[in-house]
């Protein structure tokens, strides 16, 4: 799976070597190295000249030093053999949906195979093809696995960031996170997801929890109205807001695509609220009163 060939017909093994490791954020693996017709006299004498720089047991940088935090994930997997994959928190940091991993980088290799490497954090476990993908040419555990591998790793706050990072980056696949997890339960992620709302910025989670904790009942979200997806409405109080956020709504097309949507809503016989980041994180109470205000003006309970 790791083990890449490179012909070395019109190029010295030196020339060969530095080509595998370009493709590999500077690193190259023992394997590799005799593939390409290096004996083990000569990658010692290698490693000796400054050449080669080990960096885990038959896993060497190329003239260098490999600074990079790619090619220290990479070099991990590389050095845990065949069907190894980054996994737990070094995963969560890799597909950024979460900061911050332990002292020593999260390796999963299946369960009865790989080798000890005292520098990495190796997690025997029964992965199957499906809960293994590349991303940035790294070998790493799929956006689902590595959920469910959180939850047995961190908090439940910590967990619940993380499946929100991940809606937010649109990695989230609520089909294939229940698949991973019936393989490998949780508690605190079954509940998790069975009380999941779909949204699609982490600003619209910000409001249902004020709706939550003002006690104004859940609208329901992402319903096409008037020819448009709205983020949520109160339907029988025909009533829609919007969660205006700068990533999605900061350019001069957005705004025109917003008036626009806003007055086909209000023709339809919608009233329609906007609020901001900034109103949900510093004025909730003002937000609550607003949505509060217009159910009664409905006659919603």
């Amino acid at each position: 799976m790791h083990r890449m060939r490179v012909s070395v017909a019109h190029s010295g093994p030196d020339h060969a070597a530095a080509r595998v490791a370009a493709a590999q954020y500077g690193l190259v693996t023992r394997a590799q190295l005799l593939d390409l017709g290096l004996k083990r006299g000569a990658v010692a004498r290698r490693l000796q000249a400054g050449r080669l720089h080990r960096v885990h047991e038959g896993v060497y940088a190329v003239g260098h030093q490999a600074p990079r935090r790619e090619a220290r994930w990479l070099a991990a997997v590389l050095a845990c053999g065949e069907g190894a994959a980054l996994s737990h928190r070094s995963a969560a940091t890799l597909w950024a949906i979460r900061e911050g991993e332990g002292p020593r980088p999260d390796v999963s290799i299946p369960a009865r195979s790989g080798r000890r490497q005292p520098a990495i954090a190796v997690h025997r476990v029964g992965l199957e093809p499906r809960d293994v993908t590349r991303h940035r040419a790294i070998p790493v555990t799929s956006v689902a696995r590595t959920l469910v591998d959180l939850a047995h790793e961190v908090e439940h706050a910590q967990l619940v960031r993380a499946l929100r990072e991940a809606q937010f980056r649109k990695l989230f696949d609520l089909a294939a996170t229940r698949e991973a997890l019936a393989r490998r339960p949780s508690r605190s992620l079954r509940l998790l997801l069975d009380d999941l709302v779909v949204t699609q910025t982490r600003i619209e989670d910000r409001l249902l929890e004020i709706c939550d904790r003002r006690g104004i009942p859940r609208p329901a979200t992402q319903r096409p109205i008037a020819g448009r997806r709205v983020d949520f409405v109160w339907e029988e109080a025909r009533l829609v807001v919007e969660t205006d956020g700068w990533e999605a709504h900061g350019t001069r097309d957005a705004f025109q695509v917003d008036r626009a949507a806003t007055n086909a809503l209000q023709l339809a016989g919608y009233t329609v609220l906007r609020f901001t980041h900034a109103d949900l994180v510093r004025r909730p109470a003002r937000v609550a009163r607003e949505i509060r205000a217009a159910l009664v003006r409905a006659g919603a309970p």
